[in-house]
């Protein structure tokens, strides 16, 4: 939960599919969907229109990200030097 939080955190104005509610909407379909549990609403075709369509705003959301500020590698900037806006960069 503390990557949801921090990409939420940095992220949920330029992509509000990371918006904190619908990272919690997601986690808890996933749950019921992966852990049997009668005491929770059956997921329906419009539960996963709905995640399909955010998992869509997000994945373009991302793109337009790394477009607009391709990350560097360990933080800094390709090429230029300085730091990355402060930016979570992730390096595999």
């Amino acid at each position: 939960m503390a990557i949801e939080d921090a990409v939420s955190a940095q992220f949920k104005d330029e992509v509000p599919a990371f918006a904190k509610p619908t990272f919690e909407r997601l986690r808890r379909a996933r749950h019921s969907a992966q852990y049997l549990d009668p005491s929770a609403p059956p997921l329906t075709a419009a539960d996963a229109e709905w995640a399909i369509g955010k998992a869509k705003e997000a994945l373009s959301g991302v793109r337009a990200l790394l477009a607009a500020s391709p990350p560097g590698r360990f933080g800094y900037s390709s090429g230029r030097g300085s730091l990355s806006r402060g930016r979570l960069v992730i390096v595999a």
